[in-house]
């Protein structure tokens, strides 16, 4: 009997999520900082074994928001919910139970099972961990709960069988793992723009957006043309650099890991452009990240 179905993997900002699918795939479909709020979008990694198939999506985290653009990630997030027969409610293990936790408990609607997922299991404290646990299973008395670490690769197994037990028997999405590919575009999108958050660290919120412009794909090199849009004009001179040297060390780095991960030569074009309070504007919001 083979199983399959649609698993979302949701909860607070920099919880874990991310770090999460990647191991469970074993490889990068979704980016990692140390920053909240990396995704910005909901990102689908399948799984596959003798068992049958997972079809994750890795949803942006959800937080009390103070602009559109907050209010658009978290109907990212709800939308993945809705669309799955399955969540995963990832929590930071490592930290206490507080203001964000209550507010994700209240704006959670889940018609269908849940799996409590506590991560970060190898930067907790045992005590503190269990007074977790407690305040979790009183939230969600019929959920599972299972302590992961997604860095050593502790319960992420158990995991999957705990996903499986709860999944019902059903086709194959992906009949081949080979024939499913993220969209290239949004690859390149993911990867460009974790480079910002990690190389310009507290200089640039998450104020920036990419978008690719231009594609060109070749059997063994690809180019491809972006910009980054920015809300003002000191953030435009630090994505830049001095004699641009940081748009320079973007672009380097996101065309080194894309090279090894795509096999081919990675050409990279960016330009940086000023867009005020984009992530405020419905009308900049739907051209930049068509919602």
């Amino acid at each position: 009997m083979i199983k399959s179905g649609f698993v979302t993997i949701a909860g607070r900002p920099n919880a874990g999520k991310s770090t999460l699918l990647n191991t469970i795939l074993k490889e990068k479909r979704a980016i990692v900082t140390p920053k909240p709020q990396t995704t910005n979008r909901n990102i689908q990694g399948v799984y596959n074994d003798l068992r049958g198939q997972i079809v994750f999506i890795d949803t942006p985290g959800i937080h009390k928001p103070k602009t559109i653009y907050g209010e658009h990630l978290n109907k990212q997030a709800y939308h993945g919910i809705r669309g799955s027969e399955l969540t995963l409610l990832v929590v930071d293990g490592s930290v206490p139970y507080g203001s964000g936790d209550e507010y994700l408990f209240q704006k959670l609607k889940i018609d269908h099972d849940l799996i409590v997922v506590l991560t970060k299991i190898d930067l907790a404290n045992p005590t503190d961990i269990e007074v977790l646990k407690t305040k979790w299973q009183e939230n969600y008395p019929d959920a599972p709960l299972i302590e992961v670490s997604s860095v050593n690769n502790f319960n992420v197994e158990e995991l999957i069988t705990l996903i499986f037990d709860k999944l019902e028997e059903g086709p194959l999405y992906f009949p081949e793992p080979e024939d499913y590919e993220v969209k290239l575009e949004q690859y390149i999108n993911e990867i460009v723009r974790e480079k910002i958050i990690m190389l310009t660290h507290e200089e640039i919120p998450y104020s920036v957006a990419v978008t690719v412009d231009h594609l060109t794909k070749g059997e063994k090199k690809i180019e491809a043309y972006l910009t980054i849009y920015c809300e003002k004009e000191s953030q435009k001179g630090i994505l830049i650099g001095k004699g641009a040297k940081m748009i320079k060390r973007i672009r380097l780095q996101a065309q080194y890991e894309l090279s090894a991960y795509l096999n081919k030569d990675v050409l990279l074009e960016i330009m940086v452009k000023v867009e005020p309070m984009w992530r405020s504007d419905p009308k900049i919001l739907k051209k930049l990240l068509g919602v």
